[in-house]
Order: structure tokens, then C-alpha cells, then sequence
């Protein structure tokens, strides 16, 4: 029996190599337009005559668009077809990617990765959408194993390849980079045959409903925050960890590349421990109240180094290092609960809930644009309160996952 969902008469099928190729190109590029100039930042700051705080705004406009640019395209693309509104924000990636390297001004620049953000939205998340039009059985599960992947290797690569065309060609390199890339999508876009075989309407007041009952759910509300938080360490790390690198520690551009990646790794990897299944390990819900704790007292030993040792290399990273093996351990089992709370709205819930973790990292990002880059103690008192506030959230969620203990006693009772 074939695992490939049967092509329609109107729509001759993709080839499913071809499929995963694109899934993977596209699910990767909004984390490689997020990091690839992010060791370039120190630089920008000054070409662009203003202040660490404001050049990293340009990251935090570019997530606040991205998480928008979901709420909107998912539904449309159910209404109109994958294909036209990848086009659509594809289109407004490209011309992004133009006006960021024509910016004569840090105001302008910040608009063009305003609107990379909001168009690059679109493939992530149809990137998804795709997967379950072409895919069914195994190689659905296999096709999003691929694309998880693509994901998590995009930020663990992109600051290393931003690092070394930077120091090779400068920082407007990384731009080129982005622009190029979007050339690449184009063609593979072009080669792409419509996968959705029924359009839907759009029905606001049904959306509405759906969108209100998801976002009153406490189960969601605790899985975005804490998804939120978690990945926000990268974020965070990503835009101050350059400037204090290279300004305060005087380091190259590429030894930040190189300490993102191993950062990156270790998210990755805390990722990965999730494959690891025996009776004797911990539940994943006991692993999320581990790596909330773990997470926690790493940032806390952050503070101490501060104190005691002040801002080095090793008393940034060892700490960091731990909080995103931890991170990267819980974000799957937080996705996946927050994404199976409502089934029947798989495709609204993952649409929210993009733009909401998002939205929690941006706000992350924009606070940690405050923090100082030349003293440790502010930045590991950020983390202090991210790890506390996880914490919290997944003891929220827990509580809520557990049935309470009267409906346990319901069937022994009625024996």
C-alpha cells in the first residue's frame, strides 16, 4: 500500500523526493534569515551610526512579522492554494532581501526585514501544510522528521557561514546570501504542482470562535509561554552574545560563529535525547520538569560566575551551553502538546501557536536589548527570570495534563 497521498485529476503529483527537497528548503529559511548576520551586528551598529540596542531591533521586527505573516497566510492558503500565497510571500521575501542591501538607513533596513519576516512566514509554515496534502503513514512521519531537521540545523549553521562572509566579502554579504537563496526558492517553487486538492472558504466568525476557545485553553497557554522562553535563550544569545564577544572580548567574528554553533549543537542535541526511550528514563513529562529545573540552575550559576569570576568566555558559554541542551530537550514535548490540544483544528492551533511562541521570543528579544554587553550579571539575571517563569509554566501545564483526582477515583468507585 503506498504511503504518497494519491495525486487528484486536477493536480498531477509532485515526485516525493522533489517534495521533501522543497520542504526542507523552505523550512529552513526563516531560521537562516534570522542568524546568518547576526555576527555581523557589532559592524552594522556602526556603519549604521547608532546603538547596539537599536540594531538589534531589526531582529526583533523581522520575528514580529514572522509571527504575524502566519495567522494570515495559513488560512489563505487553505482558500486559494499552497502555491499562490508561497508565491505571494515569497515575493515579499525577494523584495525584502533587495531593499535590505539598498538601505541608506538603519530605518530603512529595519522596514526591509520587516517585510523578509512577514513574507518568509509563509514557508515555514505551508512547508507544514504540504506535508500533510503529499504525505500519509510512515513517510508522513518521516517527511516531518526531515523537516524538524532542516529546521534545527539552519540556526546551528547559518552563523558560522554569516561569520566567514563577513570577514571574506564584508557584512553585506549575509544580505546577498538571503537574496541569492531566494532566487534558489523561486526555481524550486516553479517546479512545484499545487498539493491541495479541495480549497475551503475562509468563515470569520467560525475562525474567531475556534481562535478564542484555542487561546483560553490553559494547556496552550502554558505551551506557548514556555515554548516561548526556551527558544528565546538562542535569540537572546544570538544578538547580545556579538557584541559582547567581539566588542567587550575583543574576539573575531568567526570565533562567535563558532561558539553559536556549538550552542546550536547542544539545542540540537537536547533535541534529539527525546529518541531516547526505556522504562528506567524519565517520562516526557518528568523530563520537562528536569530540564525547567536544570535550565534554572544553570542560569543561576551564570550569576554566580558573574559575581564572583565576571564576564570571560567560559562563564558565557558553560552556562548557556546547559540552557540550551535543556531548552532544545523540552521544546518538542512542548510543541507536541501544545499542537494535539484540538485536533479537529490541527491547522488553526499550529497557526496560533507559531505566532504566539514568536511573539513571546520577539518580546524576549526586545528586553534583552537592554541588557548590558559589557557586565555578565544583567544577562544571566534575565535568564535567572526565564528559568523561574519556566518553571512555573510547566508546573501549569502538568497540573492541567493530570486528571484531577476524583475523576481517577470515579472508575474504582462504580466497581
Amino acid at each position: 500500500m503506498s504511503t504518497f497521498a494519491p495525486p487528484t485529476a486536477k493536480h498531477p503529483p509532485n515526485h516525493p523526493r522533489f517534495l521533501l527537497f522543497l520542504i526542507c528548503a523552505f523550512a529552513s529559511a526563516g531560521q537562516l534569515a534570522i542568524d546568518i548576520y547576526v555576527p555581523a551586528l557589532p559592524v552594522m551598529a556602526h556603519y549604521y551610526e547608532t546603538s547596539a540596542q537599536a540594531i538589534q531591533s531589526s531582529v526583533t521586527g523581522y520575528l514580529i512579522a514572522y509571527a504575524c505573516g502566519q495567522l494570515l497566510f495559513g488560512p489563505m492558503a487553505d482558500a486559494y492554494g499552497r502555491k499562490r500565497i508561497l508565491a505571494l510571500g515569497l515575493g515579499m521575501f525577494t523584495l525584502g532581501c533587495a531593499l535590505s542591501l539598498a538601505a541608506p538607513n538603519l530605518e530603512t533596513f529595519v522596514a526591509a526585514r520587516v517585510l523578509q519576516g512577514f513574507g518568509i512566514a509563509a514557508t515555514n509554515l505551508l512547508a507544514k501544510a504540504i506535508i500533510t496534502d503529499s504525505f500519509v503513514g510512515q513517510e508522513l512521519v518521516h517527511a516531518y522528521t526531515y523537516m524538524a531537521t532542516a529546521w534545527g540545523l539552519a540556526p546551528i549553521i547559518a552563523p558560522v557561514i554569516g561569520a566567514h562572509l563577513q570577514e571574506a566579502f564584508g557584512w553585506r554579504s549575509c544580505l546577498v546570501f538571503l537574496l541569492v537563496y531566494s532566487f534558489g526558492m523561486w526555481a524550486v517553487l516553479w517546479r512545484y504542482r499545487e498539493t491541495l486538492a479541495q480549497p475551503v472558504r475562509l468563515h470569520p466568525a467560525t475562525l474567531l470562535k475556534n481562535a478564542r476557545k484555542v487561546l483560553a485553553s490553559p494547556v496552550f497557554q502554558s505551551c506557548f509561554l514556555a515554548q516561548g522562553l526556551c527558544y528565546s535563550i538562542l535569540l537572546v544569545f544570538n544578538i547580545v552574545g556579538p557584541f559582547m564577544v567581539q566588542n567587550t572580548l575583543h574576539e573575531p567574528p568567526t570565533f562567535f560563529g563558532y561558539l553559536a554553533l556549538a550552542i546550536g549543537v547542544m539545542y540540537f542535541l537536547g533535541g534529539i535525547s527525546n529518541r531516547l526511550h526505556h522504562p528506567r528514563l524519565p517520562t516526557p513529562e518528568q523530563r520537562l520538569r528536569i530540564g525547567a529545573r536544570v535550565m534554572t540552575a544553570a542560569a543561576f550559576a551564570m550569576l554566580a560566575l558573574a559575581l564572583t569570576v565576571g564576564l570571560q568566555v567560559w562563564t558565557l558559554m558553560a552556562p548557556v551551553l546547559v540552557m540550551a541542551f535543556c531548552a532544545g530537550a523540552m521544546y518538542p514535548t512542548l510543541m507536541a502538546k501544545g499542537n494535539s490540544i484540538f485536533p479537529h483544528i490541527a491547522g488553526l492551533t499550529s497557526a496560533i501557536l507559531g505566532f504566539a511562541l514568536l511573539l513571546v521570543s520577539s518580546g524576549m528579544m526586545g528586553l534583552a536589548g537592554f541588557v548590558s554587553i559589557h557586565s555578565l550579571t544583567p544577562l544571566a539575571v534575565f535568564f535567572c527570570i526565564v528559568g523561574l517563569t519556566v518553571i512555573l509554566m510547566i508546573g501549569k501545564l502538568l497540573q492541567h495534563l493530570q486528571p484531577p483526582a476524583a475523576d481517577l477515583a470515579k472508575p474504582a468507585a462504580s466497581r
